[in-house]
């Protein structure tokens, strides 16, 4: 898979560079080229790269070579404007065709979206519609989601004025299913279930939460932002974990990021729904000829994304991605193994790529991390320290971590495990 991946060169070696001065406002005279791409490799001399070693809290990657070429190339394309760009809408209804097989329903409706907050959104919009409460009532809708819902969750709350009912956790950090069901009744409007949560990478039992909804009627909102590209594969590889998609029934809408594990480039989002009528839901008319209809929340979209998308997933296909799962897995053992001999406490065992770490300050230790070279992030609900393995790590950078982590410890005055 390496020639797959590619690799990319680090632009950490230019932090001694003086930082550019603010400009006071737009200049009357341009610059030259070399000048301008000069100034922006001053205001990026911080950044890290993906392949140097040093990233660890992201579930984003770079993209595929093929991804990357394809994106530049198509820059200019709008899919606000089907006259021009005829090739996007072809596009998009391809990749939701290969995207609802990857999880089990090839018939399913869809929509390219900027990443997983649109795509929530559109889903909580999509089931407001659906079930009119509030036009008749004059009350706010509810929905039921986890505590470990993804923070997107909060933005779509207020914004669209829905009250929240949340389920709260097992240890493990997974919703607990029979507290949940009995939070929903045939008043909801939505449960929302995660595959793949944000900071713990935990995966809810969708099924067991289906069952339930699917008898009352319920539709039932799966994020899988994070677990979208890993579950499906992962199952095929003998991973113990529950089916996430539109196979399980009751399942009326996914979400997935082609942007986390899927190759493609920032932003590439796509919603996935069960029911055609659900598009009609989001539906809104332009005022333009050839665009007759839009369902995401931007006009001007950038058609570039879904060309890249479409890109990845020709060029890996499902052996690829199943390849590419197999290997990020084999990461994570390596990672736990090498936590565990350091004296470090994994906790919870993780269901897919986040590793979680019970440390006395792991802000601290994230903080001490980073003086060395290393990002790393805190799930600040559990205050856990937490690791993210990627394709773009190598079994050489997992134990120079884990080196790193060890000496960081020992600065701050221990407290491993």
């Amino acid at each position: 898979m390496e020639t797959l991946l590619g690799s990319s060169t680090s632009r950490t070696g230019s932090a001694d560079r003086a930082a550019p001065a603010r400009p006071t406002g737009l200049p009357e005279h341009g610059r030259d080229t070399a000048a301008v791409l000069a100034g922006l490799d001053a205001l990026r001399r911080d950044d890290h790269d993906y392949a140097d070693g040093t990233v660890f809290n992201s579930i984003c990657s770079a993209p595929l070579p093929v991804a990357r070429q394809v994106f530049a190339q198509a820059l200019d394309t709008n899919m606000g404007d089907n006259r021009i760009f005829p090739s996007l809408r072809r596009a998009e209804t391809e990749v939701t065709a290969l995207l609802g097989d990857l999880l089990g329903f090839p018939d399913a409706g869809g929509v390219a979206t900027s990443g997983g907050t649109e795509a929530n959104l559109l889903a909580v919009l999509a089931a407001l519609r659906r079930d009119g409460r509030r036009a008749r009532t004059g009350r706010p809708a509810r929905i039921v989601l986890p505590e470990s819902a993804h923070f997107s969750f909060d933005k779509i709350l207020a914004m669209l004025g829905v009250e929240p009912v949340y389920a709260p956790l097992t240890p493990d950090l997974r919703v607990r299913v029979e507290t949940l069901r009995s939070l929903v009744t045939e008043d909801t409007a939505l449960v929302v279930a995660t595959a793949g949560t944000s900071e713990a990478g935990a995966v809810d039992d969708v099924p067991a939460i289906a069952e339930h909804t699917r008898a009352l009627g319920v539709p039932l909102h799966v994020d899988a932002a994070t677990g979208g590209f890993l579950v499906p594969f992962a199952r095929d590889l003998g991973h113990p974990l529950p089916p996430v998609g539109l196979d399980v029934p009751g399942v009326t809408s996914v979400t997935l990021d082609p942007h986390k594990y899927g190759g493609a480039p920032i932003p590439a989002g796509q919603l996935l729904v069960r029911d055609a009528a659900d598009l009609d839901r989001l539906r809104v008319a332009s005022h333009y000829r050839g665009t007759h209809d839009h369902h995401g929340l931007l006009g001007t979209r950038p058609g570039a994304a879904v060309l890249a998308t479409w890109a990845a997933l020709h060029t890996l296909g499902r052996a690829g991605y199943r390849t590419l799962v197999a290997s990020v897995f084999e990461r994570r053992e390596l990672l736990l193994g090498l936590l565990r001999g350091a004296g470090f406490a994994v906790f919870p065992a993780p269901d897919l790529t986040v590793v979680t770490v019970r440390h006395p300050a792991p802000g601290q230790l994230v903080d001490a991390l980073e003086r060395r070279g290393f990002i790393a992030s805190v799930a600040r609900r559990y205050g856990l320290l937490r690791l993210v393995v990627h394709w773009h790590q190598s079994e050489e950078q997992l134990r120079a971590l884990v080196a790193a982590l060890t000496d960081a410890d020992r600065e701050i005055g221990g407290g491993a495990g």
